[in-house]
């Protein structure tokens, strides 16, 4: 009875060391901050609640953006497939109209070809005086813009080449009758042709065949009255002397000489208004025909300059 006794006392005391102990680690454990998170576990708690709701919604909007993603991709594949077909027709396109230029060009060049062998014949009066003509005057002009403005690697013996060539040696063998003269230099789409003419003959130096027949043409002018006035105000000698010191051609060289023969003939500069270097190119040529033009046309500059 008495061992129990003591053993109960022991228990007790070991009970009362440990409670001493949890009293001493306590605060330890259990400070401010603990404290203060338990004070406001029900906010946190609301907190909570309310990211979990705005992780839901945000969820929800992936997944709509997602929807919408695919939707996009889905109508960016029909796009590109759409743009892949008509690139296809397209291309389709480009080819036959190509075929078409190219025909077009081959009968361009064949019916130029057949006017200007008509055209060697003359044109009659009634034919001269119609909207045809003026038509045509307008069309010979574009063509001529267009040319002047083309690749200088254009080949000589292309359709291009010779519907241009054509439409030249048309102008130039209505220019050759008098009648044709006088209805090219008293029509406004005649007196146009013959300015953007003017205006395109240094640019022309790729073809030098046009640029043999359009001198045609202008020499033609030239013996009109009025015509000869118009190529006095408008012709630069200056250009015509481009032409002559960039050529070796000496048929474009003497259809200089011709034009500025033609309407300089009351001129008192004995140069004509080139430079003395083109004037001694021109009478020390080697070639016969041009010594003798230039011989003849400044036959006063020779003089001025004999001792």
């Amino acid at each position: 009875m008495v061992d129990e006794e003591n053993r109960f006392r022991d228990s007790l005391e070991c009970v009362q060391l440990e409670l001493v102990r949890i009293k001493e680690a306590v605060p330890q454990i259990i400070n401010s901050e603990v404290l203060h998170a338990f004070k406001y576990h029900p906010v946190v708690q609301k907190e909570l609640l309310q990211i979990k709701e705005e992780q839901r919604k945000m969820s929800i909007e992936l997944a709509r953006w997602k929807n919408k993603c695919e939707t996009a991709q889905h109508e960016l594949r029909a796009e590109k497939q759409m743009h892949h077909a008509a690139q296809e027709v397209i291309a389709g396109l480009k080819e036959q109209l190509s075929m078409e230029v190219q025909y077009c060009a081959k009968l361009g060049s064949s019916s130029c070809g057949l006017l200007w062998s008509l055209s060697k014949q003359g044109i009659s009066h009634s034919t001269m005086y119609t909207t045809c003509m003026k038509k045509f005057l307008d069309t010979v002009e574009q063509t001529l813009v267009n040319f002047s403005h083309a690749d200088s690697k254009i080949d000589a013996a292309s359709d291009e080449m010779k519907l241009v060539e054509s439409l030249c040696g048309t102008i130039t063998n209505i220019s050759a009758s008098d009648e044709g003269r006088e209805y090219i230099v008293g029509n406004e789409s005649g007196k146009s042709l013959i300015s953007t003419v003017i205006s395109i003959l240094t640019s022309l130096s790729h073809s030098q065949s046009v640029l043999k027949l359009l001198l045609m043409f202008l020499f033609n002018i030239s013996i009109h009255v009025d015509g000869q006035a118009t190529l006095a105000k408008q012709l630069d000698s200056l250009s015509l002397g481009d032409l002559i010191n960039k050529t070796r051609d000496y048929q474009i060289i003497i259809g200089c000489l011709r034009i500025l023969d033609s309407v300089h003939t009351d001129c008192e500069d004995p140069t004509l208004g080139l430079t003395p270097d083109t004037v001694l190119f021109c009478l020390s040529h080697q070639n016969k025909d041009i010594r003798d033009s230039a011989v003849s046309l400044f036959k006063n500059y020779s003089e001025l300059r004999e001792p």
